[in-house]
């Protein structure tokens, strides 16, 4: 999946390998162009934000992997941006640790990147309220909650970004928590389900995963949502086809 092609970006941060697909940026670019353009210039600009902001969110969840890879199973491992968000894949299989300690080490290890989203996005918060009470403002106005660009400054440019990466690291968090694989949370119930019941529990898990994924496939549909209730539709029937070919594989 996702193989590299001679327009790949690749760099180390921190002594990973990051490799960058070329649909990543593609994919990124389409959500991002949303809405009426009344201003051309700032209208790219945005965009450029918006980019930057969803790689810097992506790059801080799969750091929370990679991380939890390096210290607590002790192997390398490398970051792909790939057009679906980002993976963080280990260059050689992990040995898996059973019983409640192994439990807590996988479920730990999926919740790595969610988590190190959320510290980002309430390190950005307490600075930017720290910076406002500097300047003497009581409150993050001027400009603090602008989503979009309305204006072409310093200020407005700092404050826009803050927001989007703030939004971006939380939404994206939640996102992969949801029970749906092979999200995080998906990946976090079949490591509970399977302790539970460690021969029904990957299938309880996928039940729960298609289920999540066609509710809020319906959600999405009602709210205009019509990437997300695509992506939705494909978790589900990928979640039905592994469902079908476990039953299959009893038989």
């Amino acid at each position: 999946m996702y193989q590299p092609t001679p327009y790949d970006i690749n760099f180390r941060f921190l002594g990973f390998p990051i490799r960058i697909h070329p649909l990543f940026w593609l994919v990124i670019t389409l959500l991002g162009v949303q809405g009426h353009i009344s201003n051309m210039y700032l209208f790219f600009v945005e965009i450029v934000l918006w980019i930057a902001a969803v790689f810097i969110s992506i790059l801080v969840h799969e750091l929370g992997h990679a991380l939890v890879f390096r210290h607590v199973y002790r192997v390398s491992s490398q970051i792909i941006f790939h057009g679906m968000g980002g993976m963080t894949v280990p260059f050689v299989p992990h040995q898996r640790r059973y019983g409640f300690w192994g439990l807590l080490c996988a479920v730990f290890l999926s919740a790595a990147g969610p988590l190190a989203g959320f510290v980002l996005a309430i390190s950005l918060i307490v600075l930017s309220a720290l910076l406002a009470m500097q300047f003497g403002e009581t409150s993050f106005e001027n400009g603090f909650m602008l989503t979009e660009l309305t204006e072409f400054n310093v200020r407005s440019i700092v404050d826009v970004f803050i927001v989007k990466i703030i939004s971006i690291s939380i939404v994206w968090g939640i996102f992969n928590l949801l029970p749906i694989y092979p999200m995080d949370g998906g990946h976090i119930f079949r490591e509970i389900f399977s302790f539970i019941s460690p021969r029904n529990g990957a299938a309880n898990s996928l039940v729960l995963s298609i289920v999540t994924a066609i509710v809020f496939a319906f959600l999405s549909f009602r709210f205009g949502l019509t990437i997300m209730t695509l992506l939705f539709c494909y978790f589900a029937y990928q979640n039905y086809q592994e469902l079908s070919f476990r039953s299959f594989r009893r038989w």
